[in-house]
């Protein structure tokens, strides 16, 4: 039986104008210099951040802007001292504002805007995927979006987005907590509630 409490996400308020596209790594680095433990923490995910695309590798932000980092429940506490803090992400200031606990959806399907396994080929990637679920015994079906390249620790790595569909509740649960593949930490294998398997990304 999953505990659906175990792990939870917290959503922060966030001031800011500009941040790069591809954020993820300076992101986590930010907030790990201000979290210590974040980079320890083994469920401890950082969702991307959201914007509009100015068309020149970075993303506007507006006063709907959030940042979520998805943790263990025993260290909410702990993540709640962000408020009030300032980060740097490509030259650009962005403040921390409240934050408040946003529990796990039990709706499906999943989305992840990235999950990087290693692979930089499409079927190869298909075949990870097929691997993981299968490790977990999960029982699902997956669309692979487009790919992308992210700046990790060990270099510029390929991802993709993916979709995951036709999941039990329980199953659901367990792949948001635990998420696949590589670089949770700057929101690789981070799912999320889709409203849609029709429009992949």
């Amino acid at each position: 039986m999953i505990n659906e409490s175990l792990v939870t996400d917290v959503q922060f308020d966030v001031k800011g104008s500009l941040i790069p596209i591809d954020h993820g790594y300076e992101l986590f680095t930010e907030l790990a210099r201000l979290l210590p433990w974040l980079a320890d923490e083994p469920i401890g995910g950082i969702h991307a951040i959201h914007g509009a695309d100015t068309g020149h590798g970075e993303l506007i932000l507006n006063r709907r802007t959030k940042l979520m980092i998805r943790v263990i429940s025993t260290r909410v506490p702990d993540l709640m001292q962000l408020t009030g803090q300032k980060v740097r992400i490509g030259g650009h200031e962005l403040e921390i504002g409240a934050g408040k606990i946003r529990p796990l959806s039990r709706h499906t399907p999943l989305f992840a805007h990235c999950v990087a396994t290693g692979s930089e080929d499409e079927l190869d990637f298909s075949n990870d995927i097929i691997r993981m679920l299968d490790e977990m015994k999960i029982d699902s079906r997956f669309i692979c979006g487009k790919r992308q390249t992210i700046r990790t620790q060990d270099g510029i790595v390929s991802g993709f987005s993916l979709m995951l569909h036709g999941l039990p509740v329980e199953h659901s649960f367990l792949v948001q907590q635990q998420g696949l593949g590589k670089y949770r930490k700057i929101g690789c294998g981070i799912f999320i509630p889709h409203k849609s398997i029709n429009a992949l990304t």
